[in-house]
């Protein structure tokens, strides 16, 4: 009987104890746990703009508020430039000026602060004339540059100049990588500035041409000839063309008239010479028959 209790109460005792630390556990459960901190919401660079070191090429450092999930610390190439969000003309209202005696140039250009996307450049080149009239376009181009951060363009007189008044006009158009507005137009243009320049060139007409007579021309039946036709004036070069030449006889590009005559009479010779402009002449040519064959 005593063993029996014993046994009994052993087994209340022990499920007494096991209670107990179930209990435990479940208050355990209900223990607080340490205060969360709260999810970041800014980050900074620590010290930004800090040059490099002797024994460090370049260090930087991301500090937040809180807890971020990530942060990409993979440095970016120092020779890529930071994205441009200003740009403006380098040197605006600068006046055409000449390149040489003859020449007269009108160069625009825009400067941004980083990389842009695109910038587009019109500039053009304008005549006012001795008395500064209304500017008249006389030379004018459009171009694009893309990915860059500066982009200039000239234009040029097409020929040899005039003296009197010139001035320029340009138009840009950028288009950033970033921010808003995507696209700035803008445009400069300059005061007219009087240039002088030399007188045009006047080209100088050839001397006027003149085809040399050779007087009248006898020659016997049979007889070989040559004469060598000549010319003034014009390019100095000639090309050279006869009619009414006795039968038997031509004229060459050259102007050398060869042959053998084979009929006795008498003709009326133009001779035409061509070559920085135009000449003839005429004279008459006979042919004879010879006195005496034999003598």
């Amino acid at each position: 009987m005593g063993v029996k209790l014993l046994h009994r109460n052993g087994s209340r005792l022990l499920r007494t104890l096991v209670a107990v630390v179930l209990c435990i556990a479940s208050l355990g459960l209900a223990t607080p746990a340490a205060a969360d901190v709260a999810d970041g919401d800014n980050c900074w660079y620590a010290a930004p703009g800090s040059p490099p070191s002797k024994t460090v090429n370049y260090s930087a450092t991301v500090q937040c508020d809180g807890p971020v999930r990530r942060i990409d610390a993979t440095p970016a190439s120092a020779a890529d430039p930071p994205d441009g969000h200003f740009c403006e003309w380098v040197a605006p209202g600068s006046p055409p000026r000449k390149i040489d005696a003859k020449t007269v140039n009108y160069t625009a250009a825009v400067q941004c602060d980083g990389l842009v996307r695109r910038i587009e450049l019109t500039v053009e080149l304008l005549y006012h004339g001795l008395l500064v009239g209304p500017g008249v376009t006389v030379n004018g181009r459009t171009e694009v540059r893309l990915n860059t951060t500066t982009w200039g363009l000239g234009v040029t007189t097409p020929g040899a100049c005039e003296s009197g008044y010139y001035s320029g006009r340009a138009t840009g158009t950028v288009q950033f990588l970033s921010g808003y507005p995507e696209f700035i137009t803008a445009s400069t243009d300059s005061h007219p500035v009087l240039l002088d320049c030399p007188p045009p060139d006047i080209p100088i007409p050839p001397p006027a041409m003149t085809v040399v007579n050779p007087g009248t021309q006898v020659t016997f039946v049979l007889d070989s000839v040559q004469l060598q036709m000549q010319a003034t004036g014009g390019s100095g070069s000639y090309t050279w063309s006869a009619t009414g030449l006795p039968p038997g006889l031509s004229i060459g590009t050259n102007g050398l008239i060869t042959g053998v005559p084979r009929t006795v009479g008498r003709t009326n010779v133009t001779v035409t010479a061509v070559g920085g402009g135009q000449a003839s002449t005429t004279f008459t040519w006979s042919v004879r028959r010879e006195v005496c064959p034999t003598c």
